[in-house]
């Protein structure tokens, strides 16, 4: 892939044991810098709502169990690290909406100072620029000619969220997250 300097950001999600926003059990990231993913990774969280919060519709989805998340970072801990991977660089998700409640429950709940990284959502990038009837990551994806992957896993879904706004950059020609957002409109 063909650098892009100044196109710097990194794509986050989140899973969780249930809807509370401090249930969250696993975080996953993909690191891009000047338009080339750099690292990714994921990791377990032991929930803050406690092992006996999963739903079974949640666990059906993701496949994390209770025993799993057990062995999990606290919570504290994986928001500081993610804060320290996010630096300076804008933030994307595919459900920002979502990313965010997450982050600012968990930094209200544990007093930890809110992020001001530049927040974007890949979805809503997604929408716009190519006009598809629905926008959940698997089909923005396909339409992209992306990679199957495997959904609902945090380190996939975060790499396939930063590959899409690396295709849509592209089709775009933009150089910055920014420039990306403006030139489409999307404030």
């Amino acid at each position: 892939m063909e650098k892009t300097p100044g196109l710097n950001f990194t794509a986050v999600d989140f899973e969780a044991a249930n809807s509370d926003r401090l249930s969250v059990i696993e975080a996953g990231f993909a690191s891009v810098r000047d338009g080339v993913v750099t690292s990714t990774g994921s990791w377990l969280i032991f929930p803050e709502t406690g092992l006996d919060s999963f739903d079974a519709y949640a666990m059906r989805i993701h496949k994390i169990t209770p025993a799993m998340a057990a062995a999990g970072d606290p919570l504290k801990d994986s928001m500081e690290r993610l804060f320290r991977i996010f630096g300076g660089d804008p933030v994307i998700a595919h459900n920002m909406k979502y990313e965010r409640a997450v982050i600012n429950r968990a930094c209200q709940a544990l007093q930890l100072p809110v992020p001001v990284n530049e927040m974007r959502c890949s979805e809503v990038l997604s929408r716009t620029a190519l006009r598809l009837p629905k926008t959940r990551l698997s089909l923005v994806a396909e339409a992209l000619g992306l990679d199957e992957f495997e959904e609902h896993s945090a380190e996939a879904d975060a790499l396939t969220s930063a590959r899409i706004v690396l295709a849509i950059a592209a089709r775009e020609g933009a150089a910055s997250i920014r420039g990306l957002y403006r030139g489409l409109g999307i404030a």
